[in-house]
């Protein structure tokens, strides 16, 4: 199947978010119980930042914090970006390609979050022809004009 939008990918699937005011403890069981990789951190109906497996890694493990003593709020990635549902998923992946990160909240229309993009949501077809594409620009010719 072709998902032309982000929204497309994602229709259906249930939003887990967090608050900063858990221990990474807690957010960890979460994301491993829900087997996801991070979750939007929400205050009320806020984004206020996204907790990810590497917020664990390399704010809490790599700092010798404490997981039962340490809050989400203290270890989020703070004002991530985001990204329109409506928005082209190939943008979206451009996005994430050029930040170099692998989660992205998604918004709606009055800037809800209604879900959280994975680059494993991204269908493996748009990841093996952007390494294509990538190789294809370093070259002088076009392989396809070979053909």
């Amino acid at each position: 199947m072709v998902h032309s939008s982000v929204r497309s990918l994602l229709t259906g699937r249930d939003l887990i978010v967090l608050s900063p005011l858990q221990t990474v403890f807690e957010a960890a069981g979460i994301l491993s119980s829900q087997i996801i990789g991070g979750a939007p951190v929400l205050e009320g109906d806020q984004l206020v930042g996204i907790f990810t497996e590497r917020d664990v890694l390399r704010r809490v493990v790599a700092s010798d914090r404490d997981p039962k003593a340490t809050r989400v709020g203290d270890v989020m990635t703070p004002r991530p970006r985001t990204i329109e549902a409506a928005a082209p998923l190939v943008k979206a992946f451009a996005m994430m390609c050029a930040g170099q990160f692998r989660h992205l909240p998604v918004m709606d229309g009055d800037g809800t979050v209604v879900a959280m993009l994975s680059m494993r949501d991204i269908p493996v077809e748009y990841r093996i022809l952007h390494q294509q594409w990538s190789d294809w620009t370093k070259l002088d010719t076009c392989p396809a004009a070979a053909i």
